[in-house]
């Protein structure tokens, strides 16, 4: 009885899931199906502005669930506080260490747009470096315990 439930609780979230996922199929398709030769190209405004919608989706649903949870002791509520101070830290610390050097291109850019880009590399990498280790501390925090 409770496995229906929660097979009949999940459902909404795997038809959105089922839904998102066609809709991206299909812009993947038509922007193929085009073949833009330039990156000015209008054909491929709906598939960014779709990226766009997306990524915002995910940040909402990424960020709704833990403050739910928080809110239901103290101790998830400490947690998210420090996690939340964490990106903050990060995020500060990569925008003053990004150098924001302009570069020569064709398109019309702020200066903003160079720090920001060089912000978001800084945290990719520091992503990438995270990972890494994460993937190496548990391989050998799993060989140790065997």
């Amino acid at each position: 009885m409770k496995e229906a439930n929660e097979k009949r609780e999940n459902r909404p979230w795997k038809i959105l899931e089922l839904v998102l996922f066609v809709v991206s199929l299909v812009f993947f398709g038509i922007v193929f199906a085009q073949n833009p030769k330039s990156v000015d190209a209008s054909s491929l405004n709906p598939f960014l502005y779709w990226i766009y919608a997306l990524v915002v989706f995910a940040l909402c649903v990424t960020l709704f669930f833990p403050l739910v949870g928080a809110f239901k002791s103290k101790k998830k509520l400490l947690r998210l506080i420090i996690l939340i101070l964490a990106v903050v830290v990060i995020v500060g610390g990569a925008w003053m260490l990004a150098p924001g050097t302009p570069i020569e291109t064709n398109a019309v850019t702020k200066p903003n747009d160079f720090k920001l880009a060089d912000t978001v590399l800084y945290i990719s990498y520091l992503s990438v470096v995270v990972a890494i280790c994460a993937l190496i501390w548990s391989a050998i925090r799993n060989a140790v315990k065997k």
